[in-house]
């Protein structure tokens, strides 16, 4: 397979990188924000919207683009661990004899949450909710993948609850703050999300 060789060192161009990430397709414009560098650096770079049913959606991407890089990105739901990676591979709709050829590489997870991310950015917080922001209502740990998924969403939601846009919205809000937050902010407080771009600047250095 084309794409397992790229980050093997081997001098193979990348013709396409498509990534499956979990959620609706309206967040698709704050995802293409959010990779913009890569959508710059790279000649084909496609997003697709997977709704609930991200790791399917991957399998079939898997079947019918052979030659791409195909990416799954998907809420981690808990804390990361490497146990992770193996119940994604025992998941119901994961064909072995397809993604035979699929590394860890591939299997990426925004931990515990996409609003994870979020966190990692109060600025941009600020800037998109306005003064109305509880900001100290929003959970205070740091190291936002070991908030737990329950605390980030609640604390999303109390914190924005009397601001002009109202209580976080996931379609509403969502892609608005993905376009607003720093890529560089989020790696530096989300090891999980780091690893995605680490691996993308790798398939754009072995795209040059």
């Amino acid at each position: 397979m084309v794409g397992r060789a790229l980050w093997r060192g081997l001098a193979v161009s990348v013709p396409e990188v498509r990534i499956y990430f979990e959620g609706d397709r309206r967040l698709t414009v704050g995802f293409r924000s959010f990779f913009d560098e890569f959508f710059r650096g790279m000649a084909r770079v496609t997003l697709v919207a997977c709704g609930a049913n991200a790791v399917a959606d991957f399998m079939n991407g898997l079947r019918k683009y052979p030659n791409a890089v195909s990416i799954l990105l998907i809420d981690s739901e808990g804390p990361y661990t490497h146990a992770r990676l193996r119940q994604v591979r025992q998941h119901d709709h994961w064909d072995s004899t397809i993604a035979r050829n699929i590394t860890d590489d591939q299997l990426h997870f925004m931990v515990q949450l996409m609003e994870s991310w979020f966190l990692a950015d109060r600025e941009a917080l600020r800037r998109f909710y306005g003064s109305q922001l509880i900001e100290n209502r929003l959970p205070g740990n740091p190291d936002v993948e070991q908030i737990p998924k329950d605390d980030v969403l609640n604390g999303l939601n109390t914190a924005t609850s009397n601001s002009s846009k109202g209580k976080y919205h996931k379609t509403k809000h969502a892609p608005a703050l993905l376009s607003a937050i720093s890529p560089a902010k989020v790696q530096d407080v989300a090891p999980s999300c780091k690893r995605l771009f680490d691996f993308l600047h790798t398939l754009v250095e072995q795209s040059t």
